[in-house]
């Protein structure tokens, strides 16, 4: 089977799927049958509670997948780019089905390509036991990671947890600077605050405190650059972005 044309964004969910232990033919076959669906900045891709039957892979911008219940504000969960899964996360509704966890929406223009669970089953049904293995112990290595990654957030206080999503960001979608990483796409304060679960005045207090400090320098209106005196991080593989040990505070 011929393997389809991709462009980078395609190559890095390529590489991901084939660090999951899947074979080529298998990640062929998968990507072989899809749906591609552009969604423009702001739009809704699913919603909690939404048909589970489809899975979202992000091929080009960035999507924001949020958890939320009744009566309280939504908490922005992850921000999933090029080569990231989108809609993985489900539970059985009272008929039977399954039901998305999350929800969904574009932070900017974005491509994503659609592929049916029925489909992704079908293909992995006919994969060596040992294949099969080696992707459950990757899927159990990808939640552990959350767990642990939410445990160790919900301890550190606001300015720790802010100073966490930022060099995260930076990891994941910076671009180098000569002072550092430039944050692209930015995030609203409303946004950073939904990642932090903390206030937009709360927000708005701890960037003036970490420009202040110069760990933060402001570009226009919708650009941050972290300076260089970032974070170390956990050994690489810890949830793909890297959880920073003792946040983005200077060296002395």
């Amino acid at each position: 089977m011929n393997m389809p044309s991709f462009d980078r964004p395609n190559e890095q969910l390529l590489a991901r799927l084939a660090d999951a232990g899947l074979p080529r033919t298998a990640i062929a076959a998968m990507l072989d049958r899809h749906t591609p669906v552009r969604y423009p900045k702001g739009r809704s891709l699913f919603g909690s509670g939404a048909p589970a039957d489809v899975v979202f892979l992000v091929l080009t911008g960035v999507v924001k997948v949020y958890g939320s219940r009744p009566g309280s504000g939504r908490i922005l969960v992850e921000l999933a780019g090029p080569g990231d899964i989108a809609g993985y996360a489900d539970f059985p509704d009272a008929h039977g089905g399954r039901s998305q966890l999350f929800e969904a929406q574009a932070l900017t223009n974005c491509s994503v390509a659609l592929l049916t669970r029925r489909h992704i089953a079908e293909v992995l049904k006919d994969l060596e036991p040992a294949v099969l293995l080696k992707l459950a112990e990757a899927v159990n290595s990808r939640w552990a990671s959350i767990a642990y990654r939410s445990a160790i957030f919900l301890g550190m206080s606001l300015r720790q947890r802010l100073e966490v999503v930022l060099g995260e960001m930076a990891s994941r979608f910076g671009a180098r600077d000569a002072r550092g990483m430039l944050l692209t796409p930015e995030l609203a304060q409303d946004e950073l605050a939904e990642m932090i679960g903390s206030s937009r005045p709360m927000v708005s207090k701890l960037l003036m405190e970490m420009t202040a400090e110069g760990i933060l320098v402001r570009e226009g209106r919708r650009r941050i650059v972290i300076t260089p005196h970032g974070a170390s991080y956990l050994p690489a593989g810890m949830l793909r972005r890297g959880l920073p040990e003792a946040g983005l505070n200077p060296q002395p």
